[in-house]
């Protein structure tokens, strides 16, 4: 689908948009451009991804097997979060749960999947108000 573009301002600059994403509109307008895929899940589910990052083994996940007493974290983020899809010292690998401590105590903001980030608007129906404060 068509690049998601963001306009470069003291804001979000250059320290926060990679040179190959780096570019100007006709008008002379310093933008940082993405790549966006339309991504399909296999319940049907479908939305949007921005790939931020040259990585492409982060851009496909595979199936893991978690080793009994460990644990898989993985980013919302999959261009940008070293989790437990890549060894140390790249990424974080498989967590002992003996290395576990605490737990969520409650759900802070939650949102259906139907928001996005740059419509605020959508944020208010998309949230899932019951789940708001919520304890585990």
């Amino acid at each position: 689908v068509a690049d998601f573009t963001v306009t470069l301002t003291p804001n979000f600059d250059t320290r926060h948009c990679d040179p190959q994403f780096q570019d100007t509109l006709p008008d002379g307008t310093a933008i940082c451009r993405y790549r966006r895929y339309r991504e399909t899940l296999p319940d049907g589910k479908s939305y949007f991804v921005l790939d931020q990052r040259d990585i492409p083994e982060a851009d496909d996940t595979g199936v893991y097997i978690v080793p009994a007493g460990n644990v898989f974290l993985m980013g919302d983020n999959r261009d940008d979060s070293a989790d437990s899809r890549f060894a140390p010292p790249v990424g974080m690998g498989y967590i002992p749960v003996e290395r576990i401590e605490g737990k969520a105590m409650v759900t802070f903001f939650s949102t259906d999947g139907s928001a996005e980030w740059i419509k605020p608007w959508t944020w208010v129906t998309a949230t899932r108000w019951n789940r708001i404060g919520e304890g585990f």
